[in-house]
């Protein structure tokens, strides 16, 4: 058995960095268990939840948990989504790893996660536009987002709550989200990644709506571009 924790990498060292201390978190899809083993056994969180609808990957969470010392620690569970937990055992919820539209789903099918003291950090790998249109249609705030790059890649990590204003996002809104806040160095290029990709989706679109894409691929860029030369001037 080993008594320190492993590193997390970016992608999942900021989704722990958005967890509360002191919080209940459940980890949903949870793989090998890395980030509830992590947060419990540096003490940022009591106890954690590590659910996955698959029984291999929650014998891979157990072997985590066993060889960290984090049995007692961390409970696994088989669930479909959050099918297995309840709102009164977990504080913070983290679904990492999956597509945008699986999360939104998920949250769809548990309408006990609208609720203002729950957070949730949410780590999309695909279409996190329409995560963001999931959120914002059904009364949840966006308090955050960062971005990080991860094996090469850029992955976009946002953090959430429920505050019961139901919102009719624009589409710039469910593409930039809370990202033109974000302090991230890598921003900016995954602004301009997410306005590339967009540009490839125009084809077979009306003039009309073609017309509407082109606003936010301008937005985009110009976000971009005005987070990069505001990083620029901090580090003169």
């Amino acid at each position: 058995m080993r008594e320190h924790p492993f590193s997390l990498g970016p992608r999942l060292r900021q989704c722990a960095a958005f967890v509360r201390p002191g919080s209940r978190v459940a980890d949903i899809g949870t793989d090998h268990g890395y980030l509830p083993v992590w947060l419990t056994r540096r003490q940022i969180c009591p106890h954690a939840i590590a659910a996955d609808i698959n029984a291999g990957p929650l014998a891979r969470a157990r072997e985590t948990a066993d060889t960290y010392r984090a049995a007692d620690l961390v409970e696994l569970r088989l669930s479909d989504g959050l099918a297995a937990l309840k709102r009164d055992e977990v504080d913070d919820i983290v679904i990492a790893g999956m597509g945008g539209e699986l999360i939104a789903s998920i949250l769809g099918r548990a309408p006990w996660v609208q609720d203002e003291a729950l957070q949730l950090v949410l780590q999309p790998m695909s279409h996190p536009e329409k995560l963001r249109a999931f959120l914002y249609k059904n009364g949840f705030d966006l308090i955050r987002e960062e971005t990080v790059l991860d094996g090469g890649r850029l992955y976009t990590v946002m953090l959430a709550a429920f505050a019961g204003r139901a919102l009719s996002p624009s589409l710039e809104e469910c593409y930039l989200g809370r990202l033109g806040e974000s302090v991230s160095p890598y921003t900016p290029a995954y602004l301009t990644r997410q306005a590339a990709l967009l540009a490839k989706r125009k084809a077979g679109f009306s003039p009309e709506e073609s017309e509407r894409i082109d606003q936010v691929i301008h937005a985009l860029a110009e976000k971009a571009a005005a987070l990069d030369l505001k990083q620029k001037e901090a580090s003169l």
